[in-house]
């Protein structure tokens, strides 16, 4: 499966969930990070901006995306942090 992400520069990242656009094998899938879906996804023990918690957190985050994709008859992805306890 081939997914790409967004330059994090183009991510919105200010207050609450963090969303954008993966695409997944050429298909455009919505998704939407919880604020603690994103720390989780990190795994970080430091104080960071919320861009690099993204790109630090951006392998887990794909791997999520990757198994939810084949199941998104929505096109939408909501990501929580109960999705890294797995």
């Amino acid at each position: 499966m081939n997914i790409l992400f967004p330059h994090i520069e183009s991510i919105y990242v200010d207050e609450g969930p963090i969303c954008f656009d993966a695409i997944v094998d050429g298909v455009t899938v919505s998704c939407i990070l919880t604020e603690h879906a994103l720390g989780a996804a990190a795994g970080i023990d430091h104080v960071v901006s919320r861009r690099e918690a993204f790109a630090f957190g951006q392998p887990a985050i794909k791997k999520v995306v990757a198994r939810r994709a084949k199941d998104a008859s929505g096109r939408l992805i909501v990501i929580t942090q109960a999705e890294f306890r797995i």
